[in-house]
């Protein structure tokens, strides 16, 4: 983590911290090291900023569509985060290559296996991709699931702040099955 992704977390978390009450507490319970696939529910746009600035110090990037790098704010943040591009539409070759190359050298990866959000907390079908990554790279699979920020626009005009629980479930590992043929 060099310089510029530490003064990136600190505006995250104090601009979140000024939004809302944030409880991480269990992030704790993720080891500081990877390599480990960071599973995460797809509310709206708080989850990200959450799990960056949250997961800190680890080393952690995350899959984004490529249509936000269109965003000059929102592209200094995942350009400073590497984040991964993906294309919603088509072939993610590059997507799955760079996800590989980052679990091979120990760290996170971050994904909501949704692939859209919600919007209202509810968890909608996993996309099939997360389950062939982690199979083939046999990298623990680490639940988190974001609650509260499907209240955040509902508080913001309201002026009020969002209460937000960040929740570990227990890791788990994918594996392929031996081919018996």
């Amino acid at each position: 983590m060099g310089l510029r992704s530490s003064f990136a977390t600190l505006f995250l978390k104090t601009a979140l911290r000024i939004l809302c009450r944030i409880d991480a507490s269990e992030l704790k319970t993720i080891p500081l090291t990877g390599p480990g696939i960071i599973l995460i529910n797809h509310v709206n746009f708080l989850e990200v900023p959450l799990i960056q600035a949250y997961m800190h110090p680890r080393r952690m990037r995350g899959i984004v569509k490529k249509e936000t790098w269109k965003n000059p704010f929102l592209r200094f943040f995942l350009n400073t985060y590497e984040a991964i591009p993906v294309d919603r539409g088509g072939a993610n070759k590059d997507a799955f290559k760079l996800i590989k190359e980052t679990l091979q050298a120990g760290d996170f990866v971050c994904i909501a296996p949704e692939g859209t959000r919600s919007g209202t907390g509810i968890l909608q079908k996993g996309k099939p991709g997360i389950a062939l990554i982690a199979s083939f790279v046999e990298a623990p699979i680490f639940p988190v699931v974001h609650i509260g920020g499907e209240n955040f626009w509902n508080n913001i005009k309201r002026l009020r702040r969002t209460a937000i629980t960040l929740k570990a479930g227990k890791p788990f590992r994918l594996k392929l099955p031996n081919n018996q043929s």
